[in-house]
C-alpha cells in the first residue's frame, strides 16, 4: 500500500538505505535461481532449492507489507517513523515481484498460483501507479494551479467568488437596470451601497515561487453604461462558477471562455476592462478547480483498488501455503 512518499533529493539517502538490501536480496535469490536452472537445463519451480528459497522471501515481504495496518492502528506508539515503514514498504514490495516469478519457475500451473500471480502482479502495479501520481501530480499541480484551495472548501470558495463578482458590479455599475433579470446572488445581502465604493474581494496572487488566493482591495470605475451585458454576462457565467464543467454556459470549454468574453469585452466600453478582466479570471480560476478535483481523484481513486488487490493476495497466498504444505 504505496502511500505519499515523495522521491526526491532529500530523502535519496533513507531511499538508498531500504533500496540496496532490497536489490541484494533480488539480485541474490534470483542468481541463484538461474544457476540452478542452468545446471538443470530447464526454469526450476518453488520444489528446488532456490526456487523455494525465493518463494518463502517473497512470502515474508508480503507479510511484512501488510503490517503496514496494524503499524497505522499503533502509530500512537511511535514505533518507527512513518517514511522508513513506507521506503521499505516501497522497495521490498517491488523487489518481491521478480522473487515470486522465480518461486513459479515461469510456470503458473492451477487456478490457485495463477490467480494468486495474476493479482500479485495487479497489486505492484496499482502500487507503482500511486506512487508515480503521488510524486508527479502534487509538483505539477504546485506550478500548474496557483487557484488550488483545500480540496473539501472548493464548493465554498466557488460561493465566495460569485459573492465577490456580484460586489464587484455593485461597486462598478450599480443594481440592475432590467428588474426582471434575477439570479440566486440577489438573495445575498447587499454589501455595496454606491457606485466606485471600494470593495474587499478574494484574487490570485503570487509571492516568489508561491501563488494563493488572498485579500485585495479593488476600486472600479463608473460603468453603469454597461451595467446590462456586465450583469447578463454575471448571470450566464454564475452557474459555471458555482458547479464547474456540469454546467451548461457559454464558458464551460476554454474555447467558449476565450470566444465569450472577447464578446463582451466588444460589447462595452473601455472603462469596463477591469471588471471584465476580474470576471474572466473568476473562470479561469473555477476551470483551475475543476483540474484539482480530476487529479485528486487521480491521487486517490487507486489505493482502495491497491488495499483490496492486497487483501486478497494475502488470502490467497495463506491458501497457497496450507496447499503446498499439504501435498508435500
Amino acid at each position: 500500500m504505496v502511500s505519499a512518499v515523495l522521491l526526491n533529493h532529500g530523502h535519496s539517502r533513507l531511499h538508498l538505505g531500504f533500496a540496496l538490501p532490497s536489490l541484494v536480496l533480488t539480485v541474490t535469490g534470483v542468481g541463484w535461481w538461474l544457476w540452478e536452472s542452468v545446471n538443470a537445463g530447464t526454469f526450476v519451480g518453488g520444489g528446488s532449492a532456490s526456487g523455494l528459497a525465493c518463494g518463502i522471501a517473497a512470502g515474508l515481504v508480503i507479510a511484512f507489507e501488510m503490517l503496514l495496518w496494524p503499524r497505522k492502528i499503533l502509530r500512537r506508539l511511535r514505533l518507527v517513523p512513518a517514511k522508513y515503514w513506507m521506503a521499505a514498504h516501497i522497495w521490498f514490495g517491488i523487489a518481491s515481484l521478480p522473487l515470486a516469478i522465480a518461486h513459479c519457475g515461469l510456470h503458473l500451473g492451477g487456478w490457485l498460483p495463477t490467480t494468486l500471480m495474476v493479482l500479485f502482479v495487479l497489486t505492484i502495479v496499482s502500487g507503482l501507479y500511486g506512487l508515480a501520481v503521488q510524486n508527479i501530480l502534487p509538483r505539477w499541480m504546485l506550478w500548474n494551479l496557483p487557484a488550488e484551495t483545500i480540496y473539501n472548501q472548493i464548493d465554498y470558495v466557488a460561493q465566495l467568488t460569485v459573492e465577490d463578482a456580484r460586489k464587484a458590479l455593485l461597486s462598478s455599475c450599480g443594481r440592475r437596470i432590467s428588474s426582471d433579470k434575477k439570479s440566486h446572488a440577489d438573495e445575498l445581502p447587499e454589501l455595496v451601497s454606491t457606485v466606485g465604493e471600494p470593495i474587499i474581494i478574494g484574487a490570485i496572487r503570487g509571492a516568489g515561487k508561491t501563488s494563493g488566493r488572498s485579500l485585495v482591495t479593488a476600486t472600479f470605475r463608473d460603468t453603469s453604461a454597461d451595467a446590462e451585458p456586465l450583469w447578463t454576462a454575471f448571470d450566464e457565467i454564475q452557474p459555471y462558477l458555482l458547479v464547474g464543467k456540469n454546467a451548461n454556459t457559454p464558458v464551460t470549454s476554454r474555447a467558449g471562455e476565450t470566444q465569450y468574453f472577447q464578446t463582451l469585452r466588444g460589447a462595452c466600453g473601455p472603462d469596463t476592462e477591469p471588471v471584465v478582466a476580474m470576471l474572466e479570471s473568476f473562470c479561469v480560476q473555477r476551470r483551475q478547480f475543476d483540474i484539482q478535483k480530476t487529479c485528486h481523484r487521480w491521487l486517490h481513486a487507486w489505493l482502495p483498488v491497491h488495499i483490496a488487490l492486497s487483501v486478497a493476495v494475502t488470502v490467497l497466498l495463506a491458501m497457497h501455503i496450507f496447499t503446498a504444505l499439504k501435498y508435500l
